[in-house]
């Protein structure tokens, strides 16, 4: 899990984004609300299936993100995390702390560098599931 979270508001630009996913050498951003609270990722399969492809170049980050969150709480393990992965068919979750802060995130790249095999075997039994 990664507890360094990089944000960015929901009334930035796509630009905004993908200036930051370069700067930050990161895959997702944490979208925070004009209230500060988290709400969303935006992610770069968001800026290249949502944007680039349908050529929406003036959309905010609000526009395309990725909602609603999908986490567990941080006492889950990799397998329960692969397993909700495979299931919602997403990349990357948040992890919930008892009062829903966000407090991490975790990425199937997390799952394949900790466990290989899992993430496969897991995930390929949740889409045969579907």
């Amino acid at each position: 899990m990664r507890s360094e979270l990089v944000t960015i508001p929901e009334t930035a630009t796509i630009f905004e984004a993908a200036e930051i996913m370069t700067r930050q050498d990161v895959g997702c951003l944490v979208v925070t609300n004009d209230r500060n609270k988290i709400y969303a990722l935006i992610t770069d399969e968001d800026l290249v299936r949502k944007v680039l492809a349908k050529k929406h170049l003036d959309a905010k980050v609000k526009d395309v993100a990725s909602k609603p969150l999908i986490g567990l709480p941080p006492e889950s393990d990799l397998t329960e995390a692969a397993k909700l992965m495979g299931k919602k068919r997403v990349k990357r979750l948040v992890v919930f702390n008892r009062g829903h802060d966000v407090v991490g995130l975790i990425s199937a790249r997390d799952i394949v560098d900790l466990s290989p095999s899992l993430y496969d075997l897991i995930a390929e039994r949740e889409r045969i599931k579907s």
